[in-house]
């Protein structure tokens, strides 16, 4: 018996009538109308996919992806689709791959006015006369859209998506638009950081010194400050708002254009920094006057952000490895002084974590290790005496996969009782939507499933790999002179250390204390 395929997408202008209206739900309507030719024609239908995301290529809609795969096997005799340019609008390539798709796989497009045949040549022209003209349509649309926008941000409106720190997105009154308002708080962050970057901090004599962006990022994680992105700040996410011009009063447009080019023939998208970025003077308040978001560039482009030149020597075996526990910057070795050895210091400045010779961290460094890969290996053997862990996932993952075949069965049912005419059409969709929505979290519950035993697997392999290494470091690690060497064998099973010391010096006991993170495998940490 021959089957057939449902695809459904919405268009933009049945977005923006539903916007307006209210009143319909244009995919439910499409269902509607392919069902009944489906049931008038006597055929099939084994599935439905229905585009819930918005793309302009295939790259960018999943379930087209989906129904194009099911095309290709060739199986299928037709696809119901409400009309052509439901399927394709995107570029040339695009259309291409949805006419050689069908025509190769001789499948048919069926819409409620016409069947295109692919192995007829007039409705292979026609079709793809179809699929050029809505590319056509794309592309004015398309046009107009990007003039709506710009007339917004001449009127000074903000038209991107997400608003910077320290505003919140607010639509205008009694007009089309959006404009920002101040987040009191946030804003309290912003001006903290142009003050700290221009005007600096006072030193005990009175005068002041602007502080870097590296040490403001300290300051504000120190102040448990979330940044931007929600987790800690750093210099480049410090003088990301420092260069924003928003903050002044100002809106940017294209300062990150998309630009696509062909690479080894793959199409790669970057997102450069535009140089002819205009500004436009927008309707929201500014945060700071525009003569210290100034100032703040002109400093910026006076002050150094290059890294550290990579043709250093590394003096310090324990270099990017050592974290501090109070503001979780790396410690830095001073020279050897009075100790008599290296030191270890955390550089914030007025930081309450006290130094330590080199040596000494060192040997706690060892201890920690030894001690990580005793209670490791101990825990290892315990799970694997077990092996509960991994038998209990494959039970589950037979239960979950059972559970879903019979899901599948129901829905192959569902589609007979439909074409029996057991079911009206009201019935079939209530029930096919709880089918369909039991299907996917069957599904899910699955592919968790496999993810997890993937882990599993995964970790095993990484303990093989892990262990050896630093039994390695133990052995070898005094035996070597070079801090390079030192440093390279730390970091092959080292991922940090965090170090705490709040006591010390010659005349008290130290506090010293070190955690150690292996490098353990990505999913391990996650189990």
């Amino acid at each position: 018996m021959e089957q057939f395929l449902i695809y459904l997408r919405k268009s933009r202008k049945d977005r923006d009538m539903e916007l307006e209206t209210g009143a319909f739900d244009t995919l439910q309507r499409h269902r509607d109308t392919l069902l009944t030719l489906a049931s008038k024609q006597g055929y099939t239908v084994s599935d439905i996919f229905e585009e819930v995301v918005s793309g302009d290529t295939i790259a960018e809609r999943p379930e087209m992806q989906k129904l194009l795969s099911a095309v290709e096997s060739g199986q299928y005799a037709g696809v119901l689709v409400m009309e052509v340019p439901r399927l394709a609008r995107g570029n040339t390539r695009d259309q291409g791959t949805v006419a050689e798709t069908f025509k190769y796989s001789n499948t048919k497009i069926i819409t409620p006015d016409k069947i295109y045949d692919p192995s007829d040549e007039a409705d292979e022209e026609y079709f793809e006369f179809g699929l050029f003209m809505s590319r056509r349509e794309y592309m004015t649309i398309n046009r107009r859209l990007q003039r709506g926008r710009m007339a917004s941000l001449n009127e000074g409106k903000y038209i991107a998506g997400t608003p910077p720190y320290g505003y919140r997105k607010k639509k205008l009154d009694h007009q089309k638009g959006y404009t920002l308002e101040i987040d009191p708080e946030q804003a309290r962050v912003v001006q903290e950081i142009f003050r700290l970057y221009t005007d600096g901090e006072a030193r005990p004599d009175g005068t002041l010194v602007p502080v870097g962006s590296y040490a403001i990022a300290n300051q504000l994680n120190a102040q448990a400050v979330a940044s931007p992105g929600g987790v800690q700040w750093s210099a480049s996410s410090v003088r990301e708002v420092l260069k924003n011009p928003t903050y002044a009063g100002f809106i940017r447009w294209a300062y990150r254009p998309q630009t696509k080019q062909m690479v080894d023939g793959v199409l790669q998208t970057t997102f450069p920094v535009s140089k002819q970025c205009k500004l436009q003077k927008g309707l929201h308040e500014p945060i700071i006057p525009e003569h210290t978001w100034r100032r703040a560039m002109s400093a910026m482009g006076g002050r150094s952000h290059a890294p550290v030149p990579g043709n250093r020597k590394i003096a310090n075996p324990l270099a990017g490895l050592i974290y501090c526990s109070v503001c979780g910057r790396s410690l830095v070795q001073l020279p050897q002084g009075r100790h008599g050895a290296p030191m270890l210091m955390c550089p914030t400045p007025k930081c309450t974590t006290k130094g330590s010779r080199r040596d000494a961290v060192e040997r706690a460094l060892m201890e920690g290790l030894k001690t990580w890969l005793q209670n490791y290996q101990l825990k290892i053997a315990q799970q694997e005496e077990t092996g509960e862990d991994h038998a209990e996932l494959e039970r589950a993952l037979a239960s979950a996969e059972m559970s879903l075949n019979k899901l599948n069965t129901q829905k192959g049912n569902l589609f007979d009782l439909l074409e029996q005419g057991i079911y009206t059409q009201e019935t079939f969709l209530e029930r096919s939507r709880l089918l369909a929505a039991r299907i996917s979290e069957a599904e899910k519950a699955a592919q968790n499933l496999h993810k997890h035993l993937a882990a599993l697997n995964s970790v095993k392999q990484a303990r093989r790999q892990l262990i050896p290494r630093i039994k390695g470091v133990l052995e070898i690690y005094d035996s070597l002179t070079n801090a390079a060497d030192k440093n390279a064998l730390l970091k092959s099973a080292l991922d940090h250390a965090v170090y705490s010391k709040t006591v010390g010096g010659q005349w008290t006991k130290s506090n010293l204390q070190l955690f150690v993170y292996p490098k353990l495998a990505p999913a391990e940490n996650g189990l």
